[in-house]
């Protein structure tokens, strides 16, 4: 039985994991990717204390920093929680552990498109991070499917890489809100751009690899020969593990307050994988701390 077990090793389950060590806690991180999404950002230009750092850099320091603290890391996937006799009960594989409090830290993922063709070309052609594989896309043809945050800077990033661009949204426009409509109007501009507006895709066909998308416009169906498919249409929060025993919003991330408490108590949840607008990695190493020093005060208290 430990008093806390942390679930996901995202920035925010390592910011929580390296309090409740220096709380004196005796916890676990259960995780299945130390980092999670992190690694993937390209650059990040407003993480206090560093001019530019690549997101996979900063998850590097926070790891050693763990390390030095000897925070044990479990590697594995957690696939099931229950409550038991006022404490609560996970499962991985074939582990079962138990624990008096716990903390989601689990993030998020890249959300699919669910059509014809992308499960069977992933890695072939078709991904879901322009910042990871874009360079393997030099001087070629590409489609980048969404409009909206995701797709904008995907774009933005593959503009000094490959030869033409293919920028599908399903709406009437991109998206404009704060700080997109300067990137917007910038691809907009920008001849290796093609934007097709009212636009769905609906099948990635190819041999080997992607080589051809199916899209569609008002009913008429078009294919476009290109060399990749890249899907940024948002993401979708970790929770699949939670089943019913948590409220969660209609986007099915994690309701908390402002302690980081969720709807059962003894259960905390912080970073991106909660209710919480801002999806920035400075944003969930905070919450990842105050977490922990709220779980400390609930443990004391309890």
């Amino acid at each position: 039985m430990h008093d806390l077990i942390i679930v996901g090793g995202g920035p925010a389950g390592m910011s929580a994991a390296l309090y409740a060590k220096r709380q004196g806690i005796d916890f676990l991180l259960i995780t299945e990717t130390v980092g999670g999404l992190a690694n993937y950002v390209p650059s990040l230009r407003s993480y206090l204390g560093y001019h530019y750092i690549t997101g996979f850099k900063l998850v590097e320091k926070f790891k050693k920093h763990l390390d030095k603290e000897e925070v044990k890391v479990v590697n594995n996937r957690v696939k099931q929680i229950s409550p038991k006799n006022g404490s609560f009960e996970m499962k991985t594989g074939n582990e079962v552990y138990s624990t008096k409090s716990m903390l989601i830290t689990t993030g998020r993922k890249f959300r699919a498109l669910g059509i014809t063709g992308e499960e069977k070309f992933t890695g072939k052609g078709v991904s879901d991070c322009a910042a990871c594989d874009g360079p393997l896309f030099k001087d070629k043809e590409v489609a980048v499917i969404g409009g909206g945050r995701s797709g904008l800077f995907a774009t933005l990033f593959l503009l000094n890489i490959v030869k033409k661009i293919y920028l599908i949204e399903q709406d009437n426009t991109l998206k404009t809100q704060g700080g997109l409509n300067k990137i917007s109007q910038l691809i907009k501009k920008n001849p290796k751009v093609e934007i097709l507006l009212n636009t769905k895709p609906v099948e990635i066909l190819g041999n080997t690899k992607a080589d051809t998308l199916v899209i569609e416009n008002g009913g008429n169906k078009r294919k476009l020969d290109l060399d990749g498919v890249f899907v940024e249409v948002g993401y979708d929060p970790n929770t699949e593990f939670i089943g019913d025993m948590l409220d969660t919003n209609d986007r099915g991330e994690i309701i908390i307050d402002e302690e980081c408490r969720t709807s059962r108590l003894g259960i905390f949840a912080a970073g991106d994988v909660t209710q919480l607008k801002e999806k920035q990695v400075v944003v969930a190493v905070g919450e990842g701390a105050k977490a922990a020093l709220a779980i400390a005060l609930y443990l004391e208290q309890t």
